[in-house]
């Protein structure tokens, strides 16, 4: 009887070193980086216990104000130490797609809860929560629909939309329509010439003025100037234009010049 009260006793005094033990007030944490390594020590050099990967959830255990905090995995239970810089303490949405045919997106987490919409294969969702009986909390990306679907509907992360490459205007090219072409300064006759352009020469057009006459660049020399519109052609062509020269204007008929008036004999 006296052994049992002993080992009662000891019990008894070794609950409090076993309760003062135990983490106090763990915080939820999760990870901002795409991936992340749980290590065995507060250090890069500690060996590597653990992936995480961005979104997941995680169990601060220890650290304090230090740059590294240990940590313990709620997707896979496993413990390690992390640097704190990774973590934030509010959810991280991460973007994942439907990988079964279709799947209804619920208001409630069950087969019985009224369906808000239909999702198909490669619709984009965000996961939001998710509880223990197989059920995703998520929030459509096309749409912005807060809804429930089974797990086993979603299928692997998608990879971050890439921002699409904003339109260039389309480029217009003209061609050199004579056999020698001068690109001039400005757009004159008169103005002094930048190159001379042989024919069938690419030029992209820049710009346009009234007078017929087109800034341009030479793809092939970078120059730019401007050339009279009627000297190019939209495509290639396979013999120089043969300009009609200008016609010449009749000169003017020759000025007679008066006679002089014969001198009146004064009688």
């Amino acid at each position: 009887m006296l052994g049992y009260l002993l080992l009662a006793a000891l019990m008894f005094a070794l609950l409090p070193a076993c309760a003062a033990s135990k983490p106090q007030g763990t915080v939820s944490y999760f990870l901002t980086s795409e991936i992340a390594y749980l290590r065995d020590t507060p250090t890069y050099d500690g060996n590597v216990v653990a992936q995480v990967f961005k979104g997941d959830q995680v169990e601060r255990q220890n650290g304090g104000e230090s740059d590294w905090w240990q940590v313990s995995s709620a997707r896979t239970g496993q413990a390690g130490w992390i640097q704190r810089e990774l973590l934030s303490p509010r959810p991280v949405p991460v973007v994942y797609s439907i990988a079964s045919r279709t799947a209804p997106l619920r208001e409630c987490p069950g087969d019985d809860c009224p369906s808000l919409q239909l999702l198909f294969k490669g619709d984009q969702v965000q996961k939001v929560e998710e509880n223990d009986r197989g059920w995703w909390r998520v929030l459509v990306k096309d749409g912005r629909t807060l809804g429930w679907v089974t797990a086993a509907a979603v299928g692997e992360r998608s990879a971050e939309p890439v921002a699409a490459p904003e339109k260039t205007p389309k480029k217009t090219y003209y061609y050199v329509a004579v056999s020698r072409l001068k690109l001039r300064q400005e757009p004159r006759t008169a103005a002094s010439a930048v190159r001379d352009l042989k024919f069938n020469e690419q030029l992209e057009k820049l710009e346009q003025n009234l007078q017929g006459w087109l800034k341009v660049r030479h793809p092939a020399s970078g120059a730019l100037g401007w050339v009279a519109s009627r000297y190019l052609t939209a495509m290639p062509v396979t013999a120089p234009r043969r300009l009609k020269p200008a016609k010449k204007s009749a000169p003017p008929p020759p000025k007679h010049k008066a006679e002089p008036l014969p001198e009146l004999e004064v009688m």
